[in-house]
């Protein structure tokens, strides 16, 4: 089949079948034989440069239905090439391989010694690239128009479709709903200019380049990038003397803001799974005024030492300018309880009750078969003692049951540090309510939706960041949600009118539920400034509960209550509530209103460590700018896109005025990125690599007992929430 006759005169003007360089690959035709005609090589075709030629003749490929190739070229000495030659994608044979033979199944051949070819040499006289020769008679079939968007060299990822890619990749959304959703902006698949295997080798490729020197250097790259866009943004890293990081730790302007306001009480919760490189991942999180979870930081950790806890707490510290929190809850005691000791021995550290009762149950499991119940009575001991005397005395009654001795040496260490687990001795701390890292769990599952085993360290953090903006956006919900709606009122008293303008509706509701319990209180003075409060059980119409002493002090307003709940929660108690409806208070003292419950909680700035104001989001004005210009240019695209003429005009503006701006403020890709991390431990990048975790090849945690449990018996319908005690 030839292609082109001899009598056919050449185009007008060659330069009407190249396509302009910024312009996307053209289309197949519905009319082949009207593209072949028009885009017919023929001798004397001038190209300004080689790009210009193998445009061309890429084009020309797509419109008739064969995949094209760059064959080989002549250079001068200058380097400069004098001729090039382009063939057909079928050119050649395949190389005969010695393994053939042992081949079963051999690959298809795509080879056909295809003649097809376009030949262009330099003409000094004129310095353009001139057709030679060619040939256009294959000897293989041609693609059908639909099936031409599918030949390799027709297909390309451009730069604007790259950074689509990667934003969807940074945003969970799948490969190939991604190219699902591009493939509709772009008007079809056909229309796209790439497969879905192209764009997971382009998510391959970014990865592979960004690991090209390490976990360690890329790592190391992200955090610079990010301090880059966030002078806030501070990360350190522990390297050792083998040229090492063995533990990382990192938070932005969000987290040393919240921090700030609401580091009162921290959760440092490491029961989360791993990554790829299979290091420990912990986090710092808290209440912030709306009861919800909120992050002070997040570190990754080679092993769970006491050396590596002490160096993420130091640094810890160091970033949030030397604040201690007053109470710090952890899951596990033998690492983190001497470290605490050391960092902040002011601060007050509290262990997880519900590690240490499934901790138990596993323990006592055997013994309860036999009716013997040592973990409902460890429950007692955790939860229903208030006073000392009587802790101690059922702990004596529980090791009297115990015979074996590895159940006593576990009871024994358990009780050695029963100051940060039993109700008595943790009643008078400041708590928040807070008795476990449960309190995380549901900051957990959330991330268990967006980090997996499978991750590298540097995607594991990038997509940290995911969760860390969902939370922000929660908040901001929260506080949209505080302005928009009013909570309700069961009662129309002054004292809840007040409050209602000061809590957030969480806090007042809590608030109001105290109140409320106020009003069914029995009181009873005992000498001038004494009361004794106790509960009444309206259905039996009997007083119940145990009675509390509530001191008043009409001088200074000040009121405290044995039960000890404004201490440990920042709210007052309905036995307090009862005092001072009796005294006709209609209004709560002051110093009753903790701050960090109230709306006004984050309205003061907040300045680090270096004496410079927080800005929580750096990024927003940039963010707003780019939507307002966004939004300039749209009705601008909408208006120009039906017309070849009007959008190419348009192209042209944009790219002259991006070639201004470059000019003018420089090419901001090209900048790079030296600021935000620890300068003390600064080293040459290409050195760096990431410490192994000696001794584990797990991919993912430990299961704890009681998550094997619950699948051997899932059709009795017992399910016990997933997480692993570690007090051992």
């Amino acid at each position: 089949m030839v292609l082109h006759r001899s009598d056919q005169p050449p185009p007008q003007s060659p330069s009407s079948c190249i396509p302009d360089p910024g312009t996307p690959i053209v289309p197949p035709v519905q009319d082949m034989e009207a593209s072949r005609v028009l885009l017919a090589p023929h001798l004397g075709m001038e190209f300004a440069t080689l790009d210009e030629a193998w445009l061309y003749w890429r084009n020309y490929g797509g419109s008739v239905g064969f995949g094209v190739r760059k064959h080989a070229g002549k250079k001068r000495k200058d380097q400069v090439y004098t001729s090039y030659k382009y063939v057909c994608q079928s050119e050649g044979l395949r190389e005969k391989d010695k393994r053939d033979h042992l081949t079963k199944i051999p690959r298809a051949e795509t080879r056909t010694n295809c003649q097809v070819f376009l030949k262009v040499k330099l003409h000094r006289d004129c310095k353009q690239y001139k057709v030679v020769s060619y040939e256009t008679n294959h000897n293989h079939q041609l693609q059908k128009p639909e099936a031409c968007h599918l030949i390799p060299s027709q297909r390309e990822v451009s730069e604007i479709a790259r950074i689509d890619i990667l934003l969807a990749e940074s945003s969970g959304i799948r490969p190939r709903e991604t190219h699902e959703l591009l493939s509709r902006q772009a008007g079809g698949v056909r229309s796209i200019g790439y497969t879905i295997d192209d764009l997971n080798n382009c998510l391959r490729d970014k990865r592979r380049e960004a690991m090209q020197y390490g976990a360690a250097v890329a790592i190391t790259k992200y955090f610079a990038k990010r301090a880059s866009e966030n002078s806030f943004f501070q990360h350190f890293e522990d390297i050792t003397e083998n040229q090492e990081i063995a533990n990382i730790l990192w938070m932005d302007g969000k987290m040393i803001a919240a921090y700030a306001r609401f580091g009162d009480v921290v959760i440092f919760d490491t029961t989360f799974g791993t990554n790829k490189e299979k290091w420990g991942f912990g986090t710092f999180v808290g209440f912030n005024h709306f009861r919800e979870i909120v992050i002070f930081g997040a570190a990754l950790m080679c092993d769970q030492s006491t050396n590596s806890f002490e160096c993420v707490f130091t640094k810890f510290l160091k970033a949030h300018g030397g604040k201690r929190p007053i109470t710090i809850f952890t899951d596990q005691e033998t690492a983190t309880g001497n470290t605490l000791e050391q960092v902040m021995p002011d601060t007050k550290h509290g262990l997880c009750v519900w590690h240490i009762y499934q901790n138990c149950q596993k323990r006592f499991m055997a013994l309860k078969k036999r009716g013997i119940d040592i973990s409902g009575e460890f429950s007692k001991c955790m939860f229903n003692y208030e006073d000392g005397d009587d802790f101690e005395e059922a702990i004596k009654e529980l090791v009297a049951k115990l015979e074996d001795e590895e159940d006593l040496r576990w009871i024994k260490f358990i009780y050695g540090c029963k100051e940060k687990w039993a109700y008595c001795f943790m009643k008078n701390v400041y708590t928040l309510g807070i008795r476990s890292t449960q309190a995380s769990e549901s900051f957990n599952s959330t991330l268990k939706r967006y980090l997996n085993c499978k991750l590298d360290v540097n995607r594991f953090v990038e997509q940290f960041e995911r969760v860390v903006d969902g939370k922000s956006e929660k908040e901001i919900k929260s506080e949209y949600d505080m302005r928009r709606k009013t909570p309700r009122m069961g009662l129309n008293v002054p004292i809840l009118c007040e409050t209602e303008k000061l809590y957030t509706p969480k806090i007042f509701e809590l608030f109001q539920r105290e109140y409320k319990l106020s009003g069914s209180a029995y009181i009873e003075a005992i000498d001038g400034n004494t009361f004794l409060v106790g509960m009444c059980d309206i259905s039996s119409k009997e007083c119940s509960g145990k009675s509390r002493q509530v001191v008043w002090n009409r001088d200074d307003q000040s009121i405290a209550c044995s039960c000890k709940k404004f201490e440990r929660v920042g709210i007052l108690c309905c036995h307090a509530l009862k005092v001072l409806d009796r005294e006709d208070i209609k209004i709560i003292p002051p110093r009753y209103i903790l701050k960090r419950w109230t709306q006004d909680a984050k309205d003061e700035s907040i300045v680090d460590r270096e004496g410079r104001v927080v800005i929580e989001d750096a990024m927003l004005d940039a963010r707003n700018r780019h939507a307002q210009m966004m939004r300039e240019l749209a009705p601008t695209c909408d208006m120009v896109c039906h017309d070849e003429g009007q959008s190419q005009f348009v192209i042209n503006a944009l790219r002259s005025i991006r070639e201004k701006v470059e000019e003018i403020y420089g090419n901001p890709s090209s900048r790079t990125y030296d600021g935000g991390e620890d300068k003390e431990n600064r080293q040459p990048e290409n050195s760096l690599r990431l410490k192994k975790k000696d001794g584990d090849k797990r991919s993912k945690r430990k299961k704890a007992w009681n998550e094997n449990l619950s699948r051997r018996k899932k059709s009795n319908g017992r399910c016990i929430s997933s997480s692993q005690p570690l007090i051992r």
